[in-house]
């Protein structure tokens, strides 16, 4: 193809994208599933793209796409929110990830005769919730402030447990020996290390800001010393990932955390990521978003339309699942509305397709198969959302919960 030709399909799939998030506003479908069908129409169904194609350059999307979705993720998780709702939000983010990881993990020993670790790898990365598809649903129902800020809270959440977890299994899986007691211990100190390079590397390069305050200028510096500490961190064969959300955590949350002693160091930590800097960064994430879940449509595996019927399946399995968490977790004095809209809003996101090409990035036997399972239950917990948020606006499946939780307390 032309490279005059590319240029243009670029630009369309970026107006595209705003389209569809304009859709996502006026009429409560995601953009996520329009992104994601003009990818397989390009790529499985017309045989226009091939993922392979892509090269060395889609392992470099990947993680450029893995970068800053962690670093934005990382910033967006205000330690004084969480604190503030924790009470309301810890339990059924900590329950609805174990259910739906070993609700994963077990359909998927068992339906794909996957290992444990291949199987545990795709339970945790698809055990939380989409954030862009939950905030901008939750919004569009009537919902109590009180559940809208615990099913926003839990998108926010799971994104620790669902972008740390599978990056740790990740580095087991990679060891093919989980027995050694040696390998444990040294894996565990990588994870650590990585961890601690981030929060360092927040002080640090809040410090190099104070100290030369013609980079607060520049809108690109911050992206840049973030790509040393992820290029650092994969150079020692430490978690780049886990050391990107760390980073991302620890300049959201300076001010909180921050010991005394270094008070006076960084008098300001504030300026570290003005509003226009966070815009920045949000227009670099759609615009990554963008063409990644497009990226995510080429790369579907529609010529096994059994991984996808299976993926389809293992789906429903998680709402179902989901219907008892929320049953049994949430107070009974809870509206019916609310108990509704919170058995189904369990979209999977960028966070889980992002995490889900790295097995196969890495060479794993097993890579193919995780990458299309995940893609494949994050088609179908879209639909599936879309499809149960239709239902429950217009009362038409009220009935069926309303025999599940019981009437509202008058």
């Amino acid at each position: 193809m032309e490279t005059s030709i590319v240029i243009i399909i670029i630009g369309l799939f970026i107006f595209w994208g705003n389209y569809l998030n304009q859709v996502f506003e006026r009429r409560n479908i995601p953009d996520v599933l329009g992104l994601m069908f003009i990818g397989m129409l390009i790529g499985p169904v017309f045989h226009l793209v091939d993922p392979e194609s892509f090269g060395q350059f889609g392992s470099l999307f990947s993680n450029l796409v893995l970068i800053f979705i962690l670093f934005e993720s990382g910033t967006d998780l205000k330690l004084a929110e969480v604190k503030s709702s924790f009470k309301d939000s810890a339990l059924i983010t900590t329950v609805g990830f174990i259910v739906t990881c070993i609700t994963i993990t077990i359909s998927c020993m068992y339906i794909f005769n996957l290992s444990f670790l291949s199987s545990l790898f795709i339970g945790s990365a698809l055990g939380g919730t989409s954030s862009a598809v939950v905030v901008g649903l939750v919004r569009k129902v009537n919902v109590t402030p009180k559940t809208s800020t615990t099913l926003i809270m839990e998108s926010a959440e799971t994104d620790v447990f669902t972008l740390a977890v599978p990056l740790s299994i990740l580095g087991l899986m990679l060891t093919g020996n989980i027995s050694a007691k040696t390998v444990i211990i040294q894996f565990v100190a990588s994870l650590l290390f990585a961890i601690v390079i981030g929060v360092f590397g927040a002080f640090l390069w809040s410090y190099i800001l104070n100290k030369f305050s013609n980079l607060k200028a520049t809108k690109f510096s911050t992206p840049a010393f973030l790509f040393l500490l992820y290029g650092a961190s994969e150079y020692m064969n430490l978690s780049g990932p886990l050391t990107a959300l760390s980073f991302g955590i620890a300049i959201g949350n300076l001010k909180y955390i921050e010991p005394r002693v270094l008070e006076k160091i960084i008098p300001n930590q504030n300026i570290v990521l003005p509003r226009k800097e966070r815009i920045f960064f949000g227009e670099i994430v759609f615009l990554l978003r963008t063409f990644f879940f497009v990226f995510i449509g080429i790369s579907i595996q529609i010529n096994r339309v059994d991984w996808l019927m299976w993926g389809a399946l293992v789906t429903g399995f998680v709402y179902v699942t989901r219907i008892f968490v929320v049953k049994f977790v949430i107070a009974r004095e809870a509206p019916l509305l609310d108990k509704s809209v919170m058995s189904f809003m369990v979209p999977k996101g960028l966070g889980a397709a992002v995490i889900a090409t790295l097995p196969l990035q890495q060479g794993h036997p097993d890579g193919l198969l995780i990458q299309s399972v995940c893609f494949a239950v994050i088609l179908f917990s879209t639909l599936y959302c879309v499809l149960f948020f239709f239902l429950v606006r217009t009362g038409i499946t009220l009935p069926f919960y309303r025999i599940i939780y019981g009437k509202d307390k008058q």
